[in-house]
């Protein structure tokens, strides 16, 4: 233990660690989609927080709420309601404005769809970086294994190469394992809770559509009359 912390300084090359970690960041982006990358670090803001963990809000507490917003106000009342969740105002205030049960639904099936994609979204690159890091370290290390064959038995020239071929496989694994698992691992987890909350609420809210607001009734078609024939 005296050796390593001693000697703590031949185990970081702020270089090579760039090298690797960039190339995993930017594997992960190419993997993942342009957006990817921006969404990524841009969920690390909130990745410590729970969703919900300060309010105590959850998918039951706010389709009670709902209901008796309903029994009090009635369907207007909807767009005084408030939640933590961005996305479950927008959904209530399209209710509130909504002309039937049909085109919300579907509305609101889209919504869901694309906001559970961007979620899901950025915990996905991060994993993608967890598997590509390993690799990523794995290629240098066959470099520096190439590098150090090619200088053939000369010591001078054994050290750096060395160093160089257990560092990128050392830096892969700390970028995989240290890095972008564990972010993966809280994101997919608030991703989860987000998703699950959302698709509670985004229930209810279609069966209200369809007891508060007029259905789309059929088509009728009237047949086209037959041209009369010139006399």
């Amino acid at each position: 233990m005296d050796i390593i912390l001693t000697n703590i300084w031949r185990f970081f090359d702020p270089l090579l660690f760039s090298a690797v970690l960039g190339s995993v960041l930017i594997m992960a982006w190419v993997q993942n989609g342009r957006a990817s990358l921006v969404r990524a670090f841009g969920a690390l803001a909130n990745s410590s927080r729970d969703p919900f963990g300060d309010s105590g809000e959850n998918a039951t507490y706010m389709c009670r709420r709902i209901d008796f917003t309903m029994r009090e106000a009635g369907l207007s009342g909807l767009e005084q309601v408030r939640s933590i969740d961005k996305f479950v105002v927008n959904v209530l205030g399209r209710l509130v404005h909504a002309k039937d049960s049909k085109s919300f639904e579907e509305w609101v099936r889209l919504e869901e769809h694309s906001a559970k994609t961007k979620l899901d979204g950025t915990a996905t690159y991060w994993h993608s970086a967890a598997e590509i890091a390993p690799a990523i370290g794995l290629i240098g290390t066959i470099i520096g294994l190439i590098q150090l064959f090619a200088t053939g038995i000369d010591p001078l020239k054994m050290g750096p190469a060395m160093s160089f071929t257990l560092l990128t496989s050392l830096y892969g694994l700390f970028v995989s394992h240290i890095i972008a698992f564990p972010i993966y691992v809280r994101l997919h987890a608030r991703a989860e809770v987000l998703n699950s909350y959302r698709s509670m609420v985004i229930e209810h809210a279609i069966s209200i559509a369809k007891r508060e607001l007029n259905p789309v009734g059929p088509v009728h078609f009237s047949p086209a009359k037959a041209s009369q024939k010139a006399a």
